[in-house]
């Protein structure tokens, strides 16, 4: 729907258009269907690894290549689930200004463009639209801000490793009873995720419901945007 918002592939328009909007579109659409399938694989990649692990690896860690591929994929996911939301972002952005080319400035600048800025564009030019609300809620939802502050400890900083805390307490009558607590040490981070083989799956579930609410309430924009003027 959002599509007929833009010139015709190959049209005169297209073939003249020096900032390539269908183009700007057409990718970042597809970008957020690539990250978001990558994010499924490599979660079942992560349970995999996990799953498959020696007695060696999970008694004591003392395994730096099943630590290597841990951490490939960890960052892999954390990245493209991040990618799923600024691509969604980038690719709204370009559809708000095929509607209010005035208050979408940073076609020209495409660096510019974040999901922040996709935000603060569309509660200026569409208000009262449902596309506006979910946008400016999914930067303060705590499941995103957790994604984004993950994917930025792995892409500029550290390695994720597994941390294991256990403890031995003496009970009465010479018992002894022992926890232990594996979780995913990042320095930094104001999060702990519980390291397990269903890690990345707790992390994937919310990033699909903000996904399904943020796409619903983009076709609903496409939709009355082909059928009325929307300006408030």
């Amino acid at each position: 729907m959002a599509a007929t918002l833009f010139p015709a592939p190959l049209s005169h328009e297209d073939l003249n258009d020096p900032i390539l909007s269908r183009l700007h579109f057409d990718r970042s659409w597809m970008a957020v269907a690539c990250r978001y399938r990558a994010c499924g694989e490599q979660n079942e990649d992560f349970k995999t690894l996990l799953r498959g692990a020696s007695d060696f690896w999970s008694e004591w860690g003392a395994d730096e290549e099943q630590d290597y591929k841990l951490e490939r994929c960890l960052y892999a996911f954390f990245m493209n689930a991040h990618s799923i939301f600024e691509s969604l972002g980038y690719c709204l952005y370009f559809v708000g200004a095929a509607v209010k080319p005035a208050e979408f400035t940073h076609v020209t600048e495409p660096k510019k463009i974040t999901l922040e800025e996709t935000s603060r564009a569309y509660r200026t030019a569409f208000p009262k639209t449902r596309v506006a609300r979910e946008l400016e809620g999914l930067l303060e939802k705590a499941e995103y801000r957790q994604i984004k502050e993950i994917r930025n400890i792995l892409a500029h900083r550290l390695v994720g490793r597994r941390h294991v805390h256990s403890s031995i307490r003496d009970a009465r009558h010479g018992r002894y009873t022992g926890t232990r607590k594996e979780f995913l040490f990042l320095p930094g981070a104001s999060v702990e995720l519980q390291f397990d083989a269903e890690m990345t799956q707790r992390c994937l579930d919310p990033i699909t419901s903000l996904l399904t609410s943020l796409l619903d309430a983009s076709i609903d924009f496409a939709r009355n945007t082909n059928a009325a003027d929307i300006s408030p």
